[in-house]
């Protein structure tokens, strides 16, 4: 019987790694860009940088004098933009972010010796999800930071390496960020190394220096996004909002809607059904397995359920930052939910993440290169589930075409590194 156990855990480890392929290799045989909304946005960030490193003028937007989250996805396309035309650059950082992510998810899932299951799941539940289709590309990485982190604080790794890994969470973005730090505190305050709170004292001063630049010298041009709440907060909308956001976080991603050509309605209700069975799966083998081990791991779950509760429908800049805390924890959460499930809610759940996969990959490979206008809304019902973690996956590529054309002008998010000189930013800001 353990036999067949580690055979099925190999498996499965070769099924995430052989999903994680196909994505990059999707990525690359694609003529176009990522149409992953916000991804095209970055891009030209990432290109503008590279403007910057080789002194180009750029009479339109200009660098920030301080560190800040949201970063990393701009520097690395920006120096590759250094020997890459735009479109490999992009192309290229995300073949090497979704290699990252999948080190990362594997680096956790073998500390913890987590059950196959975990490794059907957890891929599309934590990284090839709704998150990923909108282009939340530093998100994503921050959440593969959390898992090395996690795996790090299991491990003892040395004071160096968990700063080095702060470091890099700060740059990618601050909501993972924030829990890393939170998981380091509960770990020392659990172990008594009391030496080992040094881990977060370069971050911490990035930290600061990002905090006064953005409200002292810039003032909080960062926060200028013109996001809207789509509900009044503490309403009994707000309510449906926040079940919602839970709802949509374990691998549903919406693209196009049943009403146009992905699967037609059956196959759209048919994904629906798998997420929020899993959803139910997940939410039933939190609430077993919160009293096992690995009681910091929990502790800092704790802490974020209130958070993202309470946390309003926008901030900072940030679009439902609640959502952010909520897929934050849960990076966690779909590792550590197995320890007292029964077996048959194991499968259940491994059906469930193999249907959703499978969903997810098709639309991508059929719709996740740069199509254009085709892919927008067409005639068909309107009913509101059609809705439902609904992405509007191509409406930023825009930001393509301009470099096609090598027009550098057009406003970016402010949440990033550099920020527009002449003119406010449309809506949109991440």
């Amino acid at each position: 019987m353990v036999e067949v156990k580690k055979g099925w855990s190999r498996a499965a480890e070769w099924y995430a790694a052989g999903l994680f392929l196909f994505y990059a290799v999707m990525v690359v045989v694609h003529a176009g860009g990522p149409s992953l909304t916000d991804y095209a946005n970055w891009t030209y960030q990432g290109w503008l940088l590279r403007e910057h490193l080789l002194r180009h003028a750029d009479v339109a937007h200009t660098l920030k004098s301080y560190p800040v989250p949201n970063s990393l996805t701009t520097m690395g396309i920006g120096v590759l933009g250094l020997v890459l035309p735009w479109l490999w650059a992009a192309k290229v950082w995300l073949v090497v972010q979704l290699g990252i992510c999948y080190g990362a998810m594997r680096y956790l899932l073998r500390t913890v010796g987590a059950p196959a299951v975990a490794w059907v799941v957890v891929p599309q539940a934590v990284f090839l999800n709704v998150n990923f289709w909108y282009g939340f590309m530093n998100f994503e990485l921050g959440l593969a930071w959390v898992m090395v982190f996690a795996a790090l604080l299991l491990k003892g790794a040395r004071t160096c390496l968990l700063g080095g890994v702060l470091v890099l969470a700060f740059f990618t973005h601050m909501i993972p960020f924030c829990f890393c730090v939170l998981l380091l505190f509960l770990k020392v305050w659990e172990s008594k190394r009391w030496l080992e709170v040094l881990a977060a004292a370069p971050a911490v001063a990035l930290t600061v220096w990002y905090v006064l630049g953005r409200f002292l010298v810039a003032g909080n041009a960062d926060g200028q996004a013109g996001m809207q709440a789509s509900v009044r907060n503490y309403s009994a909308a707000f309510w449906v909002f926040k079940a919602n956001s839970y709802a949509k976080s374990f691998g549903f991603a919406n693209p196009l809607g049943y009403d146009q050509a992905v699967f037609g309605r059956a196959g759209f209700y048919a994904l629906l059904a798998a997420e929020v069975l899993l959803a139910g799966v997940v939410a039933w083998g939190l609430l077993r397995s919160a009293r096992g081990g690995r009681r910091f791991l929990w502790l800092g779950l704790g802490f974020f359920v209130p958070i993202y509760l309470l946390a309003p429908g926008t901030a900072l800049g940030i679009s439902d930052p609640g959502a952010r805390v909520l897929q934050t924890g849960l990076a966690l959460g779909v590792v550590l939910c197995w320890v007292r499930m029964r077996r048959e809610l194991r499968i259940v759940a491994g059906a469930c993440g193999g249907v959703l996969a499978a969903g997810g990959l098709f639309m991508f490979l059929s719709y996740g290169g740069a199509l254009g206008s085709v892919l927008h809304e067409a005639p068909g019902d309107r009913a509101k589930v059609a809705q439902f973690a609904r992405v509007p996956n191509v409406d930023q590529d825009y930001f393509y075409d301009a470099l096609d054309r090598g027009d550098l002008m057009l406003t970016v998010f402010p949440t990033g590194m550099l920020l527009n000189r002449r003119v406010e930013m449309a809506p949109g800001g991440r």
